[in-house]
């Protein structure tokens, strides 16, 4: 049973680290920065949750010019610093490593993401040997010894400086990847019902993966589950891996904008009377087929078919997307770009996508990370964009939680943007504007800025 894998077992004997199987597929070739961005969208997204993966490049740049985090780490013993802790000044260093690849994310794991029940990982590329030496250095010979640990942070800042120790165990580790360990940390005085983090390392072949969730309260039975659960991401992460190894660089489809270009024109968008919106890029790449998904019946009127739509769109085009922060604590705003280049006929497939729910007070929906959806009460929304084609409407979440979502969608020639706001709670009428404008905006704001 998973459960009895994460505990220390009967009798006091101590934890271990795994391994796979004699034989065992593990990646062989070296991810680069956006490969491993691709691979592990493609994961989370065949799991049809909310999760998120990271644009490496924009965390590389932030990385460049952040101020370093003044922290030190001691571990007691001394030689049990050999095993990582989540901490987020150890996630940081791994921004600042030029030679070893990375991408990292948060992988909920029910519809309902919360603290208990979102993965944070971060996935790393680079030889066999150089992850290794860096994350599984002494580590077997160790566990004996290391079965309990802490370690203590202490952060200088304005005014002084602040200390945190935690408590940490080692457990032993379900069979996944090549070498695996698994812990559990809480700050140190806290009681067996307080808040804790798990935390799983994986190294299979060229790709090691550090993964944590936060469990409540600390006991054999949550962290049992939690390690469980982070070994099935990691192992879908690894096949995946080894089903798509790395290949040379996709060339740009032809007559569509790069990536880079189209992550610059989501980038320094204004809000209103010329406030700053903070963009966070979260993905750019060529569009390819949504893995993991499968389109709606053809014959489905009112749909709005994500599955669909990117394989329409696979036949070449490139695409951008962003979190834009408006500076309402409970409006959250994305955006997404598309660039079609000459491969993409007509007529085009934002067109049929606007065609299929123009008028529709009900739509059944097909999005990607979410899975197929009811969308009831629906209004469609008069909104005026100097555009060839474009589509408004306004629905609440059909789970019942009162969220409110808007969403906006134009193309002008090749390109086409797409933000939807979303607020934690129904909009008032009044309030219906204030999002529709925001989410307009960033529309023709990245028009503009393309110069169509």
């Amino acid at each position: 049973m998973a459960l009895a894998a994460c505990s220390p077992a009967p009798g006091g004997t101590s934890p271990s680290s795994s391994s796979a199987p004699p034989g065992a597929a593990a990646p062989g070739e070296v991810y680069g920065d956006q490969q491993l961005v691709e691979l592990a969208t493609t994961v989370v997204r065949s799991r049809n949750l909310r999760g998120l993966v990271d644009d490496t490049r924009n965390l590389r740049e932030t990385a460049k010019v952040a101020t370093p985090s003044a922290s030190t780490g001691v571990t007691r013993p001394e030689q049990c610093a050999a095993f990582r802790l989540h901490e987020e000044t150890e996630t940081a260093i791994r921004r600042t490593a030029p030679d070893v690849s990375f991408a990292e994310g948060r992988m909920p794991l029910t519809g309902q993401s919360s603290q208990t029940t979102t993965i944070l990982f971060v996935i790393r590329s680079a030889p066999h040997d150089k992850l290794a030496a860096a994350d599984f250095n002494k580590t077997d010979a160790l566990a004996a010894e290391c079965a309990h640990f802490e370690r203590s942070y202490t952060y200088s800042m304005a005014g002084g400086t602040m200390s945190a120790t935690y408590e940490a165990q080692l457990l032993t580790a379900p069979p996944v990847g090549q070498q695996a360990y698994a812990t559990t940390q809480k700050a140190k005085g806290l009681g067996p019902k307080d808040i804790g983090t798990a935390g799983l390392q994986v190294l299979a072949g060229t790709v090691s993966i550090d993964m944590a969730l936060t469990v409540w309260p600390v006991n054999s039975e949550t962290t049992a589950r939690a390690v469980d659960s982070m070994a099935g991401f990691a192992r879908d992460l690894i096949d995946e891996a080894v089903k798509n190894p790395p290949g040379a660089p996709q060339p740009n489809p032809a007559g569509a904008r790069s990536p880079e270009e189209l992550t610059q024109l989501l980038k320094g968008v204004k809000g209103g009377a010329g406030r700053e919106l903070y963009v966070t890029p979260t993905e750019a790449r060529a569009v390819t087929r949504a893995s993991g998904a499968s389109p709606l019946p053809s014959r489905a009127s009112c749909a709005y078919d994500d599955a669909a739509y990117y394989g329409a769109l696979a036949a070449g085009a490139t695409m951008a997307q962003a979190i834009v922060s408006t500076g309402d604590k409970l409006l959250s705003l994305d955006a997404s770009i598309i660039s079609m280049g000459s491969a993409v006929t007509q007529p085009y497939p934002f067109d049929t996508r606007t065609s299929a729910i123009s008028g529709c007070t009900s739509i059944q929906a097909n999005v990607l990370g979410q899975g197929q959806l009811s969308w009831s009460a629906v209004q469609p929304l008069a909104v005026q964009l100097d555009a060839d084609s474009s589509h408004a409407f306004r629905y609440q979440a059909p789970d019942g939680s009162g969220r409110s979502y808007v969403r906006l969608g134009a193309r002008k020639g090749t390109l086409s943007v797409e933000a939807s706001t979303m607020t934690y709670r129904p909009l008032a009428e009044g309030e219906v504007q204030a999002a529709v404008d925001a989410a307009t905006t960033v529309i023709e704001q990245v028009f503009a800025k393309a110069g169509v």
